[in-house]
C-alpha cells in the first residue's frame, strides 16, 4: 500500500469474527471477543516481570509501577514515504488548528458544564506514551471526580462510579477528547493513529502482546483504525493491537481519509 515498504497484509473486514483476525496474526493464545476484557491485560495488580532486560535510554516513558522504560525499538523498521509524511502533519496542523478555532465556544461551553457539574478543573492531564516511546501530557474534559485515582491506576469499566454525570455524556460522544486537538497541534499526537496508553499499562501489554511497540513508531491519534472497527473501550487488547499493527504497516493517505470518515459518522450518530 502506498506510504510504506513493506508488503501490504490482507485485513479481514470489520464483519469477520474478532477470534479470526487475531489467529491471523498470531495472537490465537489472548484473542477475545469485543465483549470480553481480558482480565490479565487490563488488571492493574497484573504485575510486571520484573527479570525483563532493562529498557534503553531514559528519555522513554516509564511505568508508574516499576518506573522500567516502556519502549524498545523494535526490530521491525516500518517506512513511511517522507512526503505522505509531511502531507500528514501539515493536514494535521491545518485541520486542528481550524477545529480549534471554529469549535473554541462549543470548547468553553463543554468546559463550563464540568466545572459546574462537579468540583475540580475543566481540563485533565494524563501522561501518555507517544511516538518512539516519548512521554507527553495528553488533554481530556475531566470525566472522573478528581479523586478517581486515589488507589492508583485503575482501567475505566463500563458503569464505572467515578465517572459524573456530565463526565458520563461526554465519554459516550467522545467529547472529552477534543482538547487532544492541542496535542495535535503541537505535535504530541495525530488525527489518526493507534491510540495512546498510559505507560503503566503499556509496560504490561508489550510483555503480551507481539509487535506492540510497532504502535509506537507512529504518532499515536484521535481516532484508529482499531476504533472505527469496533474496538472502543473495554475490548481485547490483542484485536486492538492486530489492526494498530496493521496500520502502521499500510498507512496511507487514503486509508487516513475513511478513517477520519468513518469516525465523523460515528460520532454524528452517537455510536
Amino acid at each position: 500500500m502506498d506510504g510504506s515498504t513493506q508488503p501490504s497484509q490482507a485485513m479481514p473486514t470489520p464483519s469477520a469474527p474478532f477470534a479470526a483476525v487475531a489467529r491471523s496474526a498470531g495472537f490465537a493464545a489472548q484473542a477475545a471477543t469485543p465483549q470480553e476484557l481480558p482480565a490479565r491485560a487490563c488488571d492493574p495488580s497484573f504485575p510486571p516481570d520484573v527479570h525483563d532486560k532493562a529498557g534503553p535510554s531514559k528519555q522513554f516513558a516509564q511505568s508508574e509501577d516499576t518506573g522500567e522504560p516502556v519502549f524498545e525499538p523494535p526490530g521491525e523498521r516500518v517506512r513511511h514515504d517522507p512526503w505522505h509524511a509531511a502531507a500528514k502533519r501539515a493536514f494535521d496542523l491545518a485541520a486542528s488548528g481550524a477545529a480549534l478555532w471554529v469549535g473554541a465556544p462549543a470548547l468553553l461551553a463543554i468546559a463550563a458544564a464540568v466545572k459546574l457539574d462537579s468540583p475540580g478543573p475543566a481540563l485533565y492531564k494524563q501522561t501518555r506514551v507517544g511516538q518512539d516511546g516519548v512521554p507527553f501530557e495528553c488533554l481530556k474534559f475531566r470525566s472522573m471526580t478528581v479523586d478517581a485515582e486515589k488507589d492508583g491506576p485503575r482501567w475505566a469499566r463500563s458503569f464505572d462510579s467515578r465517572v459524573t454525570r456530565v463526565g458520563g455524556i461526554l465519554r459516550r460522544t467522545s467529547l472529552d477528547e477534543l482538547p487532544q486537538l492541542i496535542n495535535v497541534l503541537r505535535g504530541d499526537m495525530s488525527l489518526v493513529g493507534p491510540r495512546p496508553e498510559r505507560p503503566v499499562f503499556v509496560a504490561r501489554f508489550r510483555k503480551q502482546y507481539p509487535d506492540y511497540d510497532l504502535r509506537h513508531t507512529v504518532r499515536p491519534g484521535l481516532s484508529g483504525w482499531a476504533q472505527v472497527n469496533g474496538l472502543r473501550g473495554n475490548v481485547s487488547i490483542a484485536d486492538r493491537t492486530v489492526y494498530d499493527v496493521w496500520y502502521v504497516r499500510n498507512f496511507s493517505l487514503w486509508l487516513d481519509a475513511q478513517i477520519l470518515v468513518r469516525t465523523f459518522s460515528a460520532v454524528l450518530a452517537g455510536e
